[in-house]
């Protein structure tokens, strides 16, 4: 069964008419009248065509070749349903890696803030093996602020990239 929309008919047969494909060697051909029958008996409140609202949705039988912009099949819901939570997920993952990004950046800082202190000194001077390394950790508590910040923003933009992939799907 394919679902198909009122858009301002004011008649069952330009309502077929529109709805109807040209016929070709892939399809039967179907008469206007047949189409209106079969209209009819599956939407009886085309009766009174002249009453319904536009966007009001219409049964069509699948043995009709239908204009291929004039249908879509009712999976259509369940696809809105499955492209929303990708979305979602898609942004929940985007607060997710803020997140861990701030949180990284705290301890760097901590990291920071301690290789200056007295206690940082103090241990240097009880182990002394450790001199060459404290100021490559500090140097590296300093790009690594920057790695992670560029690397969150590749993460973002690849992010972005897929928000607008979904939204390409996204039937309007």
């Amino acid at each position: 069964m394919n679902i198909a929309e009122l858009k301002g008919e004011k008649t069952l047969k330009t309502l077929a008419k529109r709805l109807l494909a040209e016929p070709s060697k892939k399809t039967k051909k179907t008469t206007n009248a047949e189409m209106e029958a079969a209209l009819l008996r599956l939407n009886p409140q085309l009766s009174q065509i002249r009453d319904l609202e536009e966007g009001t949705p219409i049964l069509v039988p699948n043995e009709f070749a239908l204009a291929a912009d004039e249908s879509f099949t009712p999976s259509r819901g369940l696809t809105e349903a499955l492209l929303h939570q990708a979305q979602e997920a898609v942004s929940r993952l985007r607060g997710v890696l803020k997140e861990r990004v701030a949180n990284s950046a705290e301890e760097t800082d901590r990291v920071q803030t301690w290789l200056k202190t007295g206690a940082a000194k103090e241990f240097l001077r009880r182990s002394p093996e450790l001199k060459e390394a404290f100021p490559s950790a500090a140097a590296a508590a300093k790009t690594l602020a920057k790695e992670q910040n560029a690397a969150l923003a590749a993460q973002m933009k690849a992010l972005e990239k897929v928000q607008s992939q979904l939204a390409a799907f996204r039937v309007k």
